[in-house]
């Protein structure tokens, strides 16, 4: 069910020209664009689920995902069916896959088709044709439907930060960090469950692959993914205004999850109506983020035979890694 479903969407994408074509009449504004920047597995679809249910905020839904080729009409769906007062995310994802119609999208299809890049493996195209002019006045049209401030979860963020920075305009960043340690674990984890195979690559990639493209230890590979991913991240964040990102830590939400959540929607909408509302009503009361939801750092180690090499790769990683003065 799964393919014919994906090759029915493809199939209507291609079609959808035709409509392309149609002048939209939107009314033009000024909205943020809020690109979240974090490692693999670093809980950043928990962090949009729980911002897209607190604060009144354009986001990529699964439904609006489904018209990659023309996200306009996504977006109208979405502005239609979608009730921000009733929204209140489930709080489930699997490997950055979310279930329901309204729950966040990462619209892979989307960024790749617009970042030039060939397949789900490659996340740099180094001879990608990129027509940035274009993109960003997507961006700019998609928002306008909405008529919100958007928040957009992509890990291609993470090898063109300096191209967003250029090229779309009111861009902002919202940082997430994870501990290195549980961010690795959980990558072998997921090597494990998803592909049944230590060996096979997951998810997103460093830009500088040469660091660590013919390491023959796959431990040391995946430490040295978070390792370069993390680095490149902390680059970028040197580079920016102040008043342009903030830097949020996963471990924060289970000791101060009310400050986190405060801080984000200060930093994207600074619109707390429905926040005062849902904290009190909500099936997940903001006081109690840390009893309903079981921090995935304390997970058990995902495998007790790669203890001794997993320890020495990461401390020859991360050594003078200080991630408490992030």
């Amino acid at each position: 069910m799964k393919i014919e479903y994906e090759n029915f969407i493809k199939d209507l994408n291609k079609n959808l020209i035709l409509i392309n074509k149609a002048k939209l009449s939107i009314k033009k504004k000024r909205y943020n664009s809020f690109f979240i920047v974090t490692p693999p597995r670093g809980a950043s679809m928990f962090f949009q689920q729980i911002l897209v249910s607190f604060t009144k905020i354009g986001y990529v839904s699964n439904l609006m995902a489904s018209f990659w080729d023309y996200p306009e009409l996504g977006a109208i769906l979405q502005k239609k069916f979608l009730n921000h007062e009733n929204l209140i995310s489930n709080f489930k994802s699997k490997n950055g896959n979310t279930d329901g119609v309204f729950e966040p999208h990462e619209w892979g299809y989307f960024w790749r088709k617009w970042l030039d890049i060939p397949s789900r493996d490659c996340y740099y195209n180094t001879k990608s044709k990129i027509k940035w002019k274009k993109l960003n006045n997507k961006l700019i049209t998609i928002k306008n439907i909405l008529g919100l401030p958007t928040v957009f979860k992509t890990p291609y963020v993470n090898t063109y930060f300096k191209e967003f920075k250029k090229n779309i305009d009111s861009a902002r960043y919202i940082f997430i960090f994870r501990s290195p340690y549980a961010v690795c674990n959980s990558i072998c984890n997921a090597r494990i469950k998803k592909f049944n195979n230590i060996n096979k690559f997951y998810s997103s990639k460093p830009k500088k692959l040469i660091a660590f493209e013919n390491m023959n230890s796959p431990i040391e590979e995946v430490i040295a993914q978070v390792y370069f991913i993390i680095k490149e991240m902390l680059e970028f964040k040197s580079i920016l205004s102040k008043r342009d990102y903030i830097i949020l830590k996963y471990e924060d939400l289970f000791t101060s999850s009310n400050k986190i959540i405060e801080k984000m929607i200060k930093f994207t909408t600074n619109d707390f109506s429905l926040y005062s509302k849902k904290r009190k009503i909500s099936k997940y009361p903001i006081e109690s983020f840390s009893s309903n939801f079981k921090n995935k750092n304390n997970i058990i180690f995902f495998d007790k035979n790669f203890k001794k090499e997993f320890d020495f790769y990461y401390d020859k990683y991360f050594k003078n890694f200080e991630y408490d003065e992030i």
